[in-house]
């Protein structure tokens, strides 16, 4: 009985169970034997027929009609419902030698799945289903916060009569109503900016200064989802409407502030008032120790990819502003074009830079030293703030300074010519996001690109390929394809191997679609709508992709807080043993999602 104990104690899902809880357990399982050959069931449907839990052997899986799936090992289970290739549900099992194993019978496994909500999740789930109570977001809402009563003005009051009113009402935001509509806001930085630093008549209507169709959320929006609104806009202050588009009251970056901290805005705010390069960057280093904290509050990478994003945009745009001023006006409109990871707000802790400028013309002579100094000192700041070099280049301050028409040019000679370094350019250019500067450029590149590679057939098919190189690292018996660590062991690579996979698989589907979304999630989703994936895929990868990035991210928090550099490689070891499988079941989807792209183009 207490050998049972000890060995379920290191059996994922029972793991994870209290010592009380797996004591209970005990006794309903059987110890069974056979031997090499043996047929030991056929399980059709999957947990009819109780659970095995193999002591010690090895067994091997085969479908119904005899073709192997899979082969299993010491602490693994079948019996239960196991997600295959090609929607194989259910299966038979031999033993490859002489084996010891645990039987759960059919009654025992009932009752026990219904007590422990682990459990069931595990053995009845498809693996995306295992995978989602993994993944699950922070659920804290604006419904969480108690928002005063809003105090509104209709478009006519005068400025000097608003101003008054905000002063008596003690509020830095003053919304605009028009016949219950929200029409626009106006706040402290409006009366300096746009009234005292012009000398603007103070009895004009403050329709005439206020920012008309404001960005609004609803009272369920998250709180990390407002707060990476306010950090994307620069903005403090947004309103909230209910249901029926009725305002109820404005959240303000102070409310969020106080709600939690450390917090990602306050470091944004700080930046975006540096007065120097060494100001810039003696705030930006704070951002991996606070990312880390958010991390060990309950944060997940679909969050903190994002914030982290944020701060790296707040970086580029106040070192932008700086060169400005060291500079003087650019002499033609430009926009700081922000490619890969940053592009994509999945950045980490870890990051180099990836960037370009768009310019609306050809530069030649004084104009093009002119961007080349301006790219330098972004560059060169970003570098000082933490966002290393680019080993590859990808940066403004070396060849990437182009009129869109030449942009366009390169990205025709890729598509055109679809060989080993232009797939790989692909990889890092068509993730691609306007940061600062005239950000219709940057739409309009995005948009003629997208339709361009839509009928480049070729080009995707060797897209597709690429993305389908880097396999998931599971070998015959499950066991994880580990590499070396530079002496200090292996670890399996989960950004070569889980992450870097799924997002070359949403920019393929994103291509193909011309889906305008960068996020990976985001494509993901779009490409469900669209059609090339249906929505159960679409979720199981999104899942897979949260669970891996989620592995990964503590693992460089971990480094992180150990002083050490962080990296991609996790020791297996660092984890429990129902995370391992976890890993498997992620990975799994991978694996699928991987085969459905090669049959969709023939690979």
């Amino acid at each position: 009985m207490n050998e049972i104990t000890e060995i379920l104690a290191n059996v994922a899902p029972f793991s994870e169970l209290s010592s009380d809880q797996r004591s209970a357990l005990t006794g309903e399982f059987e110890v069974r034997e056979a031997s090499a050959d043996d047929e030991i069931g056929v399980f059709d449907p999957p947990g009819r027929d109780g659970l095995f839990v193999i002591v010690d052997g090895a067994v091997e899986l085969f479908d119904l009609d005899r073709q192997a799936l899979e082969q299993r090992g010491s602490s693994e289970l079948f019996g239960h419902a196991i997600g295959f290739e090609d929607g194989v549900i259910g299966y038979r099992v031999k033993a490859l030698e002489k084996c010891r194993l645990l039987w759960l019978p059919p009654k025992a496994l009932a009752a026990a799945s219904e007590s422990h909500e682990l459990l069931g999740r595990f053995l009845s789930g498809r693996p995306g289903e295992r995978l989602q109570a993994e993944t699950v977001q922070r659920t804290g809402t604006l419904r969480d916060l108690e928002l005063r009563a809003p105090v509104t003005a209709a478009p006519g009051l005068s400025i000097r009569a608003a101003a008054a009113l905000m002063a008596s009402e003690r509020v830095s935001c003053l919304p605009v109503v028009d016949d219950q509509s929200l029409v626009g806001i106006v706040t402290d930085r409006d009366l300096r900016s746009r009234v005292l630093a012009k000398g603007l008549d103070p009895e004009r209507p403050i329709a005439e200064i206020m920012t008309a169709e404001p960005v609004t959320v609803g009272r369920d929006t998250r709180f990390d989802d407002a707060v990476v609104e306010m950090m994307r806009l620069a903005i403090h202050h947004l309103p909230v409407i209910d249901e029926n588009r009725r305002l109820v009251g404005v959240i303000s970056a102070g409310d969020l502030i106080r709600h939690e901290s450390p917090h990602p805005l306050r470091l944004v705010r700080d930046i975006q008032r540096a007065a120097t390069v060494e100001q810039i960057a003696a705030f930006a280093r704070q951002g991996p120790g606070l990312l880390a904290r958010l991390v060990g509050q309950g944060h997940q990478v679909f969050e903190v990819g994002r914030m982290a994003s944020m701060i790296t945009d707040a970086c580029t745009r106040r070192l932008l502003g700086l060169a400005l001023r060291e500079y003087g006006d650019a002499p033609f409109d430009w926009c700081w074009m922000a490619f890969g990871s940053q592009a994509r707000m999945e950045q980490g802790l870890i990051s180099d830079q990836d960037n370009g400028l768009l310019l609306a013309e050809r530069p030649e002579g004084d104009d093009a030293e002119y961007f080349l100094k301006l790219a330098t000192f972004v560059c060169d700041g970003l570098d000082a703030c933490g966002y290393v070099y680019c080993k590859g280049d990808v940066m403004a301050m070396k060849k990437w300074r182009m009129s869109l028409s030449d942009w366009l040019k390169t990205f025709d000679r890729w598509m055109g010519e679809p060989e080993p370094e232009s797939v790989m350019n692909c990889s890092i250019f068509f993730d691609q996001r306007g940061i600062a500067g005239n950000m219709a450029l940057a739409r309009d590149m995005q948009e003629k690109v997208l339709a361009q590679a839509r009928t480049s057939r070729i080009f995707l098919r060797f897209l597709a390929a690429e993305s389908i190189g880097h396999t998931p690292p599971v070998g015959l018996f499950r066991q994880f394809l580990q590499e070396d660590r530079d002496g200090e062991g292996k670890g399996i690579n989960l950004k070569k191997r889980g992450v870097l996979p799924i997002v070359d698989l949403a920019r393929v589907r994103a291509l193909e679609s011309a889906i305008v979304e960068v996020h990976t999630e985001a494509r993901i989703r779009a490409a469900a709508s669209d059609g090339p994936m249906n929505e159960r895929d679409a979720k199981d990868l999104i899942h897979a992709l949260r669970f891996i990035g989620n592995v990964r991210l503590r693992h460089q928090v971990q480094q992180y807080e150990q002083g050490r550099q962080p990296d991609h490689l996790v020791s297996p070891e660092e984890l429990s043993g129902l995370h391992r499988r976890y890993l498997r079941s992620a990975f799994g989807i991978v694996r699928d999602a991987q085969k459905a792209l090669a049959q969709r183009y023939q690979l």
